[in-house]
């Protein structure tokens, strides 16, 4: 893992420095890794052939490790510590969004100081402190299949004084290293979307909560506008899917189903992407977004960053694959911004599900 990314850099402006110190070699093998996926994209998005599926679901965790090896340095470059969208509320920072969007799942969770949590999929482990904090310092425990981003895990805490309740552990979350009802409360933030299946990781989940013990999760979906026959639909949905290292996407019924189908007790649901007099559209954090480091998500930003690795990468000052993932990026944000704008695509399907004290 150090061979691949170089010294361990914290600082926000580090973006440069860390993409720059990659291991040449080693960058652009995981960067074949991943792209070797994707390789029949022009008949997978015309025909959504279930073998194209069937082969990514068999290689989902290599295929998600690659990726985050690939990714992390960019997703912090442009979103900070949490990679996740959130509601935006007029008149408030997008930090302050992405926050109460964290703290929202300690709300519905009724979590309390002390208690154990789990969070799955934890990336670098932005919402996890977050959910520490605004839960009066529950202990969470992170789990994340990427020695890269469990390294930052670890220093981020450190750095926050967080370390005395936090934990990080390196596994494939369907098939978790942890004992049998371990834990008081589950949550994920957009990141379960990355199983082979749904149920392969919510049956784990199920299986590490406590009887009477709560799952809430913000999960990536299809919506009930998704029509499969359409082409335009597939295309959009198909590069969602290969920008984001997804199999296939669940629609908002298939997921609920799934948690249904290993146990859990449905608490309650719904899609909380729509805009209402108070919001602005999700996507708006990509098409329109404000601030300082929401300039580097827009669409100038974005052009200015590939440009400039473009550059870079024709005098080899960038490794390998560093320019193709920038453009991957882009294009999945494009295929974001067109899954919003058509209604197609919620990153924001909301359930909390319990676990029956029987």
């Amino acid at each position: 893992m150090r061979e691949l990314h170089g010294d361990l850099v914290l600082e926000e402006s580090g973006f440069f420095k860390k993409v720059a110190q990659k291991n040449s070699k080693l960058n652009k093998k995981v960067a074949e890794n991943y792209y070797s996926n994707w390789s029949q994209k022009k008949e997978a998005e015309l025909a959504d052939n279930q073998t194209f599926v069937d082969g990514r679901r068999e290689q989902a965790q290599n295929m998600t490790n690659a990726f985050y090896d690939l990714v992390t340095d960019f997703y912090e470059y442009g979103w900070g510590q949490s990679f996740h969208f959130a509601k935006l509320y007029k008149g408030d920072s997008f930090e302050e969004n992405i926050k109460r969007h964290e703290a929202f799942l300690a709300l519905k969770l009724g979590l309390k100081k002390g208690e154990r949590v789990l969070d799955v999929g934890c990336g670098v482990g932005g919402p996890l402190r977050e959910i520490v904090k605004s839960s009066g310092y529950a202990h969470v425990t992170g789990i994340n299949n990427n020695a890269y981003q469990i390294e930052r895990c670890f220093a981020y805490a450190a750095k926050y004084g967080l370390s005395d309740y936090t934990d990080f552990i390196k596994g494939d979350f369907t098939e978790m290293p942890l004992g049998n009802e371990t834990f008081d409360a589950v949550f994920s933030v957009e990141a379960t979307v990355h199983a082979p299946r749904l149920e392969m990781v919510y049956s784990e989940i199920y299986r590490v909560l406590k009887p009477g013990g709560r799952f809430a999760c913000y999960e990536w979906c299809t919506t009930g506008k998704y029509d499969p026959n359409d082409v335009s639909h597939r295309r959009v949905i198909h590069g969602i899917e290969e920008g984001n290292s997804i199999s296939k996407l669940y629609s908002t019924e298939e997921c609920l189903a799934a948690a249904k189908s290993v146990g859990f007790k449905v608490i309650e649901e719904g899609d909380v992407a729509p805009v209402d007099v108070a919001t602005v559209p999700w996507y708006y954090t990509l098409k329109k977004p404000e601030g300082l480091r929401g300039m580097l998500r827009s669409p100038w930003g974005r052009f200015y960053t590939n440009s400039l690795l473009t550059f870079l990468n024709k005098f080899s000052v960038v490794p390998p694959g560093v320019l193709e993932t920038s453009q991957l990026l882009n294009s999945a944000a494009e295929m974001l911004v067109a899954g919003g704008e058509m209604g197609i695509f919620t990153p924001m399907y909301l359930f909390v599900v319990e676990k029956p004290l029987n």
